[in-house]
C-alpha cells in the first residue's frame, strides 16, 4: 500500500497544516473582550484652559454672547477677564488660608465677605490650621452670562488640582490630606454695573462641586 501511494502520507499531512493555519487565522481575528468592553487605549483630547464654553437660554454663540458684553462695556476683554479672575482667586485663597482678607474685602459683596470671616472665625475658635497648598489652576473658563439693565454678570468655573487639609490645636489631621492632590471644581459670580465708572468687577457669590 505504501509503495503504491508514496504521496498520500505528505497529502495528509498538508490537509492537517492548511486545517491548522485556517483555525489560527480565525481565532488571531477574533475580538477579545478586552475590546469589546471598551478597554482599548484610546488618546484623550488635550485640555486646554482659558476654555470658554458659554450657556444661555437662546443657545448663543461664543462671539455673540462677548459681543453682547462688549456693547455695554466697550472696554471688556475676555482673555483680561479670564487671567485676572485667575489671579484673583489665587488672592482670595491665599488670604482665606491666612485668616487676613483686607487685600481682597474690596472687590467682595459685602454678604460674602462676611461669610469668609465667619469660617475663619470658627477656624480660629477652635484653634484650627486649615492648608491649602494650590498646586495648579487646569481650567479657568466662563460658563454664563447674564446682563440686565444695570449689570453685568458672569459665571466663572475654576478645575483646580490642590492638596487640602485641615489641622487641629494639636496639629492633628482631622479633615484632608497633606499627602494627597485633589481635583476642586468651583463656580464664582462676578458682577459690574454698566454706569459704574469703577473698572473692577466684585465678587458676588461663590459655590463648591
Amino acid at each position: 500500500m505504501q509503495n503504491g501511494f508514496p504521496y498520500l502520507d505528505i497529502l495528509i499531512f498538508g490537509v492537517i497544516a492548511i486545517f491548522l493555519i485556517f483555525r489560527l487565522k480565525n481565532i488571531l481575528g477574533t475580538k477579545t473582550d478586552f475590546e469589546d468592553n471598551g478597554l482599548k487605549e484610546k488618546k484623550q483630547p488635550k485640555q486646554y484652559s482659558n476654555i470658554v464654553s458659554l450657556k444661555t437660554s437662546k443657545n448663543n454663540s461664543v462671539n455673540e454672547e462677548i459681543d453682547k458684553i462688549i456693547k455695554v462695556d466697550s472696554n471688556f476683554d475676555m482673555i483680561n477677564f479670564l487671567d485676572g479672575s485667575k489671579t484673583f482667586f489665587e488672592m482670595v485663597l491665599k488670604s482665606f488660608v491666612s485668616g487676613n482678607l483686607d487685600n481682597v474685602k474690596d472687590f467682595i459683596k459685602p454678604s460674602v465677605l462676611k461669610s469668609f470671616k465667619g469660617a475663619i472665625d470658627d477656624r480660629n475658635k477652635e484653634n484650627e490650621t486649615l492648608i491649602i497648598d494650590l498646586i495648579s489652576v487646569e481650567k479657568n473658563n466662563i460658563v454664563s452670562s447674564v446682563i440686565t439693565k444695570s449689570s453685568i454678570k458672569i459665571n466663572v468655573v475654576f478645575e483646580t488640582l490642590q492638596i487640602t487639609a485641615l489641622m487641629d490645636k494639636n496639629e492633628k489631621i482631622i479633615d484632608g490630606d497633606t499627602e494627597k492632590e485633589i481635583l476642586v471644581k468651583d463656580e464664582w459670580i462676578f458682577e459690574k454695573k454698566i454706569k459704574d465708572q469703577n473698572p473692577n468687577w466684585t465678587l458676588i457669590e461663590t459655590k463648591s462641586f
